[in-house]
């Protein structure tokens, strides 16, 4: 065992650092198992220390005393749990003084320390960030059965300390998968941005494209919408209400009558359900019942064994006629809606008003 007062090495500080308990409050967990190992021990103080690069922070602490105990860390030259860290292994200190490795030690100076038993926290990946400790401020002889004890007790600590670096590592995932959904909407949104300047070019340079183009315009905005609800959510699962309503505030109509309960849908039925229930109101505007000032629609659903079933019914507009050829709208509800989701989407042509329904499962 050396004498060397050596930094830690860096896995051990990125190991320490993950933890997350460096400068953290005092917790009744922890503390806990200090006050039982005083009890248990017959010692009249217990020390749980996380070794940082210069200091060791005391995680849980009683019978220390001031300041150490209100400061809760001290450094590394006023400590014996470093050489437990350093060897990986329990120190046993009968008598600090009589000891070469801790004779000079400051914490017999400051902290009046004399005997001292500590023995190594590990992680589970085996690095050892820390010690359990009981300390005596008089020479003692520490039995076999004290360091079984402590070993024992060392178990609980190390038990709570890898639920919180596992909770904690959680938590830097979920951030790190944040970042990257904002990135990638924003690249989403540029790219959308991009190409919707390009066919407002191709307009301006070709007066023809005008309606083609402004129609697919139109398109790649709610595509824009949806895609920024989806990936703002990430994983989580979006509102149909929610959704209904960016589709239908373009609007700002009363003539659109939503009626259904609290539905959730998971991003990808939520991305393709947006542009078809976009394309019914793009289509109601232009040439169904809200191109006219007496037509109205009523948009519904119910939900039952995992499905969705949404009707659009369109009223009071001009007579209805079946298309005379398939157009975007028909392949988006066939072959997106309804093959690629497994749903089906059925379209009724009446004549006093369209009516289109979906049956959509509400999971992937």
């Amino acid at each position: 065992m050396t004498s060397d007062r050596d930094a830690p090495a860096p896995d051990h500080m990125t190991a320490v650092l993950q933890t997350e308990l460096l400068d953290s409050p005092p917790e009744p967990g922890f503390d806990r198992v200090t006050r039982l190992t005083t009890r248990l021990l017959q010692a009249p103080a217990s020390i749980i220390a996380l070794v940082d690069r210069d200091r060791q922070f005391f995680k849980s602490s009683v019978g220390l005393c001031e300041p150490w105990a209100s400061l809760r860390e001290t450094p590394l030259s006023h400590s014996f749990c470093e050489h437990v860290v350093s060897s990986a292994a329990p120190l046993v200190v009968n008598d600090a003084n009589q000891l070469p490795l801790v004779r000079n030690s400051l914490s017999t100076a400051s902290l009046c320390i004399i005997a001292y038993l500590g023995v190594p926290l590990r992680l589970p990946g085996g690095e050892v960030i820390g010690a359990l400790c009981a300390i005596d401020y008089v020479p003692r002889t520490w039995t076999d059965d004290d360091i079984a004890q402590l070993t024992e007790l060392s178990e609980i600590v190390m038990d709570e300390i890898a639920l919180r670096t596992e909770n904690a590592r959680r938590r830097r995932i979920e951030q790190h998968q944040r970042v990257l959904v904002h990135e990638l909407n924003h690249r989403v949104k540029n790219t959308l941005a991009l190409v919707d300047s390009v066919i407002a070019l191709s307009i301006r340079a070709d007066p023809g494209l005008a309606e083609f183009g402004e129609v697919l315009r139109s398109r790649i905005a709610a595509l824009t919408r949806s895609h920024a609800l989806a990936l703002d959510r990430g994983r989580e699962a979006i509102g149909l209400d929610e959704l209904v309503r960016a589709e239908l505030a373009p609007l700002q109509s009363d003539r659109v009558a939503v009626v259904g309960p609290a539905v959730q849908l998971a991003p990808g039925i939520a991305l393709y359900l947006s542009m078809g229930l976009h394309e019914l109101v793009t289509n109601a505007v232009k040439y169904g019942a809200l191109s006219t000032g007496a037509g109205r629609v009523a948009l519904q659903w119910t939900h039952a064994d995992e499905r969705l079933r949404l009707s659009w019914q369109e009223s009071g507009g001009p007579p209805v006629t079946p298309p005379a050829r398939n157009g975007f709208g028909s392949l988006l509800f066939e072959r997106i809606l309804g093959a690629a989701l497994k749903g089906q989407v059925t379209r009724d042509f009446a004549a006093d008003g369209l009516k289109v329904t979906f049956d959509l499962p509400l999971t992937p």
